[in-house]
């Protein structure tokens, strides 16, 4: 092999890191500018229910694998920045999840949208809030319950007569008792004021009889 090839394949070896770098050099603005042309714009709306006007409260309006996303007002209102070419999801508990592209080729600095939500129920499964299989079994287990020894003696003391009708006369009335006592008194005094006297017949023969005879007469 020669000189002049053994420098010619040197040369070679030595020109592609070269190339390859001038490559890189043309490739990247093109990459910028590909990426330049995506801009920023503000997304605003509102979602409601389906086509009716209530709107939705608590969605989550976001763009996936980044850090930019809103949740709507009470009213169902939102606003969120975006950029041209992002895929929005609209998401909330109990309704179907919704999309919106934004076009790569929209030249606003706003976009706005009304969002129509889907209502999606979930069924719950079916939960037994009693251990026992029937209501006949839970009877008997209820049945079968013992207070401790204690327990019985509480409730024997709280309900004996004697214990009552002390607690009874000892408790003094609340409001309402303290006016229907003093009603009553007002009523049974006006009863008494304007009660005329009750005069026996028997008494009231007798009487006639000592007047004829002169009982009253003086001696």
């Amino acid at each position: 092999m020669s000189y002049n090839t053994v420098c010619k394949r040197k040369l070679k070896w030595l020109l592609l890191p070269v190339i390859a770098f001038l490559l890189l050099c043309i490739g990247l603005p093109q990459e910028a500018a590909a990426q330049g042309e995506k801009r920023a714009v503000q997304l605003s709306g509102f979602v409601a229910v389906g086509d009716s006007l209530y709107g939705v409260a608590g969605v989550s309006v976001y763009v996936p694998n980044t850090n930019r996303g809103a949740q709507t007002n009470e009213y169902g209102f939102f606003s969120v920045p975006v950029l041209t070419g992002d895929s929005v999801i609209f998401r909330a508990i109990g309704y179907k999840t919704q999309y919106l592209i934004i076009p790569k080729n929209f030249g606003s600095q706003s976009y706005s949208v009304i969002m129509q939500m889907q209502e999606d129920p979930a069924e719950l499964p079916m939960v037994d809030v009693f251990p026992w299989a029937t209501e006949r079994d839970f009877k008997q287990a209820f049945l079968a319950v013992r207070l401790p020894d204690e327990g019985r003696s509480i409730a024997s003391r709280n309900l004996d007569p004697d214990r009552l009708s002390a607690l009874f006369m000892s408790t003094p009335m609340d409001g309402g008792g303290n006016f229907s006592t003093w009603n009553m008194q007002n009523v049974r005094a006006t009863e008494q004021k304007y009660m005329f006297p009750t005069v026996n017949p028997q008494s009231l023969i007798q009487l006639m009889n000592m007047l004829k005879n002169g009982d009253f007469k003086k001696k």
